[in-house]
């Protein structure tokens, strides 16, 4: 092997792993690091410089830094990411329900190669993770890229879909049948990966918690590409409960204004009623996750119409009663 090449590719990761703004190194302390177990090593000033200026020249960012009276230190500073980036990624990461502790660690270490070792150090883990909800499954990746290309090829996809039981064992729904589902988008919502499909043979909209989805295949049939408004359909769903979509009108007290505008956005339909009370109109899935939302709020939300949900609040208000009541009388 080329010792020249093998050098040359020395320098630029001693430069890439150990350099960087608030570490530099004169050429003698370079030359020393890459001398390192060779007994025979030469390296000459004038050569350091020429592969100095074959990495600038090739893109690889190389500072020199002058300073009377003291030896030229070399560093690189430039990385595809910034500190503070590289950061909220580990952050990210750390956080992702869907990710098993190993795959974690893993990922971790691979964006800390993205910045000197030095630097590197600084990425310690700012968020604490919850050990007892990051998922133990070490499958999810291959299912994620199996949906990624059957959404870009427009190809049907299969997979067995399944939840834990009371005994904490995974347990696949409907005795294992295969699902087969027109993939329209991934999406990312209550710190879980979601598919939303077109469901064969029915065409129904539904989703699916990915890390739930068990053998996962991207068939060779394709499916005719149609226009999907990914936030227009989330807009409707409430904690990823699927329903028939209808315009519902709630009354809030004027304290959850910003709740209300962190959920809808800035172009949510709301009305003031008075100083203390304002109203939403919005296109929602009605389902059991609405309810739950608007139940969340207590006596500072009601439903107004349509009279549908109307019930389905007083329903769900009478049951819980009812538990209560049954509970004091034990």
């Amino acid at each position: 092997m080329d010792k020249n090449r093998v050098r040359f590719y020395n320098l630029m990761k001693l430069l890439e792993r150990k350099t960087d703004i608030d570490n530099e190194f004169t050429f003698d302390e370079i030359k020393k690091r890459l001398a390192a177990g060779e007994e025979d090593f030469s390296y000459s000033k004038n050569t350091f410089l020429k592969d100095i200026s074959v990495l600038e020249h090739v893109g690889f960012d190389v500072i020199e830094n002058a300073s009377d009276g003291k030896a030229t230190t070399y560093s690189h500073q430039e990385r595809l990411f910034e500190l503070h980036e590289l950061r909220l990624l580990v952050d990210a990461v750390t956080a992702s329900r869907f990710l098993n502790k190993q795959e974690t660690k893993k990922i971790i270490d691979k964006l800390k190669n993205l910045t000197s070792e030095n630097e590197a150090k600084k990425l310690h883990n700012g968020i604490i993770p919850d050990t007892a909800i990051k998922s133990e499954s070490n499958r999810i990746h291959f299912s994620i890229d199996q949906i990624h290309q059957a959404i870009a090829e427009k190809k049907l996809l299969t997979f067995q879909y399944g939840r834990y039981n009371f005994k904490k064992k995974f347990e696949l729904s409907h005795d294992g049948k295969e699902y087969s589902v027109k993939p329209l988008a991934v999406i990312w919502s209550n710190d879980y990966y979601y598919l939303i499909t077109r469901s064969l043979p029915d065409d129904q909209l539904r989703h699916f918690r990915v890390d739930r989805m068990r053998k996962v295949k991207r068939t060779e049939e394709k499916f005719q590409d149609e226009r999907f408004n990914v936030d227009e359909y989330l807009s409707t769903v409430f904690n990823m409960f699927a329903g028939e979509p209808d315009y519902v009108k709630i009354k809030f007290k004027k304290g959850l204004l910003n709740v209300v505008l962190d959920r809808f956005g800035l172009k949510a339909d709301i009305q003031k009623v008075d100083e203390d009370h304002f109203i939403l109109t919005t296109k929602a899935a009605i389902s059991d996750g609405l309810i739950t939302w608007i139940l969340t709020w207590g006596k500072d939300a009601q439903v107004i119409s349509p009279p549908s949900v109307i019930d389905k609040v007083q329903e769900q208000i009478i049951e819980m009663s009812k538990l209560y009541s049954m509970n004091l009388q034990q």
